[in-house]
């Protein structure tokens, strides 16, 4: 009896241990816009929607490809000229554009609110295969706990949501193929991969599962699969010009996958990679066990080992682009093998064991929801009905740290802070507190006027202060000293953390024009 509810209620917690995960990169200005991956080299060059939204911009970090697509879900019949200067190459990311399109109909044609739907597109398509899993692996047994939760939690699964990318969704599509196809549905298989194949190219590779009944009649399915993708590429073609293939990414069989493994093992050379360098040989093990699964025992009466059997040759030409990180973009290229491999384990001790092995990309998937992104100059923000408010680091700080719960920052001697409003102008009350390293007299003042003075040690000091967007100014009396002995030791001040802001009103603009005479 107690097993009869261990199981379902296992699932639903790590349900919703993901929903909560996710929760934690909800911003009051940026939404979850964070998800994307904006960063420093795309804030001047994306689409207008992008920059009045405005997104979240990762200043510590390079972007990725989801951006791109997101762009495209604000304009998915790419004929906005902003768009190629936006895109590291248009035509090659266009063909991927079905998730695209699916955003912006969320949207209702909504072209800002498309970004956000964006956003949340991989976490909802989580949900959606979460419910759609059960049908193949009811929550009874172990067996189905790892299979279920494995694929969920895989670094390739995690990763896509992490980063909003294409290939949760289109595993979404083809989980929705195989289970039209085990029913003989085949008709409806048609039309899942056809989307699926406008989500993701490689969804493709699940076409053999089509082949049923007659050949004639299982070409024409194929076919009918096909056809969609290769009419949008055309258009796409046609829009925006010839492209880069992407054979970039192939290589010969088993080459860069053997290099893979060998960087792998030479990474423990590096101590300060080692969490990465050992999740990412869990996740190369247990790509490597769900292939070699596939590969030594061909089924071709098995629509499951048809589905998968062509993306266990995949992993074998994949090129270095796609196995290059931790763990690398294979992880989730290669979700079908996945998905493919759970559900051809036998249900026996060593099918158990087996499915454990090649489920050990888990570790590396947990690890892209370690940390919240931090653009490095963020102390609060707030929104009051369509009112956005951004209190940000300006001149005279070392960097802006977070962790779970705070944001803080050490000024490198006077400082100053920008509170941004949008729009506005606004007054409001700030609460923070304040430390130094060692005893000093500071003054926080904005436009000449003073608004708080007073002595700062050790210990933390309580401000609270009513200012009005704009700058303000923190002078101190004591010049910075290091904070230790070690190398790299940064000069530092005083300590600005746990900002809040309250009480937040609008005010009559402010007359900048210069005095009559």
């Amino acid at each position: 009896m107690i097993s009869r509810f261990l199981w379902p209620v296992c699932c639903a917690l790590l349900v919703l241990l993901f929903v909560g995960a996710v929760a934690r990169f909800y911003h009051p200005v940026y939404g979850f816009t964070s998800l994307i991956q904006f960063d420093a080299t795309n804030e001047f060059t994306m689409v207008k929607e992008a920059r009045e939204r405005p997104v979240f911009i990762n200043h510590k970090s390079t972007g990725y490809d989801g951006l791109y697509y997101a762009q495209l879900a604000a304009h998915p019949l790419l004929r906005d000229p902003a768009l190629p200067v936006a895109m590291d190459n248009l035509g090659y990311r266009a063909r991927r554009i079905f998730a695209s399109w699916t955003a912006w109909a969320l949207a209702l044609g909504n072209r800002t609110r498309a970004l956000d739907a964006y956003a949340l597109l991989n976490p909802v398509c989580w949900l959606g295969l979460a419910a759609l899993l059960f049908n193949f692996f009811p929550p009874r047994s172990a067996h189905d706990f790892v299979a279920w939760a494995g694929l969920l939690f895989s670094a390739g699964a995690l990763t896509s949501v992490r980063f909003a990318l294409t290939d949760l969704p289109a595993l979404l599509l083809l989980t929705g193929v195989m289970f039209a196809a085990t029913r003989g549905k085949l008709n409806r298989a048609v039309g899942l991969l056809a989307a699926a194949g406008l989500t993701r190219e490689t969804s493709l590779l699940a076409a053999p599962v089509l082949v049923s009944g007659s050949r004639l009649k299982g070409f024409a399915r194929v076919a009918l699969a096909v056809i969609p993708l290769v009419l949008w590429l055309a258009y796409v073609r046609q829009v925006a010009g010839a492209s880069d293939s992407g054979w970039g990414n192939f290589a010969w069989p088993g080459t860069k996958f053997l290099e893979k493994w060998q960087a792998t093992l030479n990474g423990f050379d590096r101590p300060d990679l080692a969490l990465l360098n050992w999740t990412t040989l869990l996740a190369l093990l247990a790509l490597t066990v769900q292939a070699a699964w596939l590969i030594a025992r061909p089924q071709w009466h098995d629509l499951w080992w048809r589905f998968g059997i062509g993306y266990a040759a995949l992993l074998l030409l994949l090129g270095t682009a796609v196995w290059e990180g931790h763990p690398g973009a294979a992880t989730r290229v290669l979700l079908p093998l996945n998905l493919a491999f759970n559900l051809l384990m036998p249900r026996t001790r060593l099918g158990l064991a087996l499915l454990i092995l090649g489920n050990l990309s888990v570790p590396a998937g947990l690890v892209q929801f370690a940390s919240l992104p931090n653009d490095g100059i963020e102390l609060a923000a707030a929104r009051v009905d369509d009112r956005t408010i951004l209190v940000q680091t300006a001149k005279g700080w070392s960097g802006v740290e977070r962790d779970s719960k705070q944001f803080w920052a050490w000024s490198t001697g006077d400082a100053e802070v920008a509170i941004r409003a949008r729009p506005g102008p606004i007054s409001l009350v700030m609460n923070f507190r304040v430390r130094g390293l060692r005893p000093q007299t500071l003054e926080i003042s904005q436009d000449g006027k003073s608004l708080w003075r007073g002595k700062v040690g050790a210990g933390w000091q309580p401000v609270r202060i009513a200012c009005v967007d704009g700058l303000v100014s923190f002078k101190t009396d004591t010049p910075p000293v290091l904070e230790g002995d070690q190398p790299g030791a940064r000069r530092l001040g005083f300590c600005l953390s746990q900002t809040e802001l309250s009480e937040i009103q609008s005010i009559p603009a402010r007359n900048t024009a210069p005095p009559s005479r």
